[in-house]
């Protein structure tokens, strides 16, 4: 009977669908970027965390602490997007219009937002939009790819598809470019954050505009993009393990029929 070493299969399964929940969970959570606010008279240091959609601030400036949602904002035709604690969408662009423009937004977590021109700032403190479109589209395409792996891996875990791009090679490939795409995603904003001045203003006005001091960090929501970048690179060893052990497997056993004249029926 020939060796199939489908367990090695089974294992790049789990593997991606571990890749699969932490890349889900990469984008649904709201640690990319945290940090604590220090002010003079606080009762404790302010926390700020978002992700790529929604985060979170939490105010120590009185006894009783103060939540306020955070609101990814982007404004395409000033090329920004930049976090807003306005509870309403026109207070929200109009504070990242005014960010984009190096204008001073107020501060408040309230409906509107009042625009102060006179005192510009150095430098405008906004996301790029650019930047923010790429982190999305690579990180959603290497979840397509990451469940393309899952369910290629279970397919041939379980058959034997014909098809070459349903079978192992489908697997692998899958596999290599959902953990190149987790790379690129890691590289562009580990970059930015690094070379833009987004770790002194967060895009945040609370920050930017105001008297806050911030010790900004990487949250545990980009990490986790590590570990799904493993789980692929893993998969892509585990299949070439695989096929290695396979051509240095002895082939199977082959039965030979001798011809015999008397007509005897040999059953196997």
């Amino acid at each position: 009977m020939a060796v199939t070493r489908r367990g090695y299969i089974f294992c790049a399964f789990l593997l991606s669908v571990l890749s699969v929940l932490l890349t889900v969970i990469a984008i649904s959570s709201d640690h990319w970027i945290v940090s604590t606010a220090t002010l003079d008279n606080q009762v404790a240091d302010s926390t700020i965390q978002y992700g790529l959609f929604r985060g979170e601030l939490v105010l120590n400036t009185l006894q009783t602490p103060s939540f306020s949602v955070l609101y990814m904002t982007c404004v395409p035709d000033v090329s920004a997007c930049a976090v807003s604690c306005k509870t309403e969408p026109e207070a929200r662009e109009i504070e990242v219009r005014a960010l984009a423009q190096g204008h001073r937004p107020s501060t408040p977590c309230a409906s509107v937002t009042e625009v102060d021109t006179t005192n510009p700032l150095a430098r405008p403190p906004v996301i790029s939009f650019a930047v923010y479109v790429c982190t999305l589209l690579f990180i959603f395409v290497m979840l397509v790819f990451n469940v393309i792996s899952a369910g290629l891996a279970i397919i041939n875990a379980t058959m034997n598809p014909t098809e070459p791009i349903l079978g192992l090679p489908g697997c692998l490939w899958s596999n290599i470019v959902a953990s190149c795409l987790g790379v690129v995603v890691m590289m562009i904003f580990g970059i930015y954050w690094t070379t833009s001045g987004l770790k002194d203003h967060l895009a945040f006005s609370y920050i930017s505009v105001g008297p806050f001091d911030p010790t900004p960090a990487l949250g545990y929501s980009y990490w986790l993009l590590i570990g799904a970048i493993l789980c692929s690179v893993t998969n892509v060893v585990l299949i070439q393990v695989r096929a290695y052990l396979l051509e240095r497997s002895p082939p199977p056993p082959t039965i030979q029929v001798e011809n015999h004249s008397d007509g005897t029926m040999f059953l196997y």
